[in-house]
């Protein structure tokens, strides 16, 4: 019965036509479980890439603010001493944002140390904040740099920018998001307004009395427009930068 039951023609396709089935969808799974594999693996790349991509990366020169401004942004100050001993003797003007960096026993004296290996008599401009290492204030306070940072900074700046401690943070928070530093200087100078004679006056003597902002007259409609996120306080010292070079050029 058996024997008869194989050799019928009939059973014999049945058998050919299941091995094919079973022998293509072997070759089908061989085909898929790669690609299923890799799939998994690129869904799992891009967030990985994604946060490389918005990790902020150490530099290794000064960004240029153009006619001869830097501008060193330090997070940590040891990671950033290798750049500011090379930097500071070169004497050329630069902007030191100490906004919120992060300080550790013996940062105080590392910084003082970078710090007086400063020559030239070209500009240093100090950014702070309120969170600005107390530690860094006696340091800061022994050097010609000009302080500028928003009200309630450490120390106390020589020049207060009239912005909110908030605005000051999201502003500072964008260029390590990929926000290029031309965009955020480049926003209008709105309620206060500098010439170049107030810009020197305010490098020689400080503004430590910034008058906030007047508030909108509730008559009028406010102006349907996107916001512009300007780093205020690096955009001052960018400015106070020009208005000293025009000056020498006259």
């Amino acid at each position: 019965m058996i024997s008869s039951r194989f050799t019928h023609p009939t059973a014999i396709c049945r058998i050919t036509a299941n091995s094919l089935v079973c022998a293509a969808t072997l070759s089908l799974l061989a085909l898929c479980v790669p690609a299923i594999a890799a799939d998994a693996s690129s869904a799992a790349t891009p967030a990985t890439t994604s946060s490389a991509a918005l990790a902020p990366v150490a530099a290794t020169e000064p960004y240029d603010l153009g006619e001869g401004l830097g501008y060193i942004r330090v997070q940590r100050i040891t990671e950033s001493l290798d750049l500011l001993s090379r930097t500071l003797p070169r004497g050329t003007a630069l902007v030191l944002d100490l906004r919120y960096t992060s300080a550790t026993d013996g940062d105080a004296a590392a910084l003082a140390g970078a710090l007086a290996q400063r020559t030239g008599g070209a500009p240093l401009f100090v950014l702070v904040s309120p969170q600005t290492p107390a530690a860094l204030t006696p340091v800061l306070l022994k050097t010609s740099a000009v302080t500028l940072g928003v009200d309630e900074s450490l120390p106390a700046p020589a020049v207060v920018v009239a912005q909110s401690v908030d605005a000051d943070r999201r502003a500072y928070d964008a260029f390590a998001g990929g926000m290029p530093l031309e965009t955020l200087i480049a926003g209008k100078i709105e309620k206060e307004r500098f010439d170049e004679a107030s810009l020197v006056k305010e490098f020689e003597h400080g503004n430590p009395n910034a008058a906030p902002p007047p508030e909108p007259d509730p008559t009028k409609p406010a102006p349907e427009k996107a916001p512009v996120l300007t780093d205020r306080v690096l955009q001052r010292a960018v400015h106070l930068h020009r208005a000293l070079a025009a000056l020498k050029r006259d």
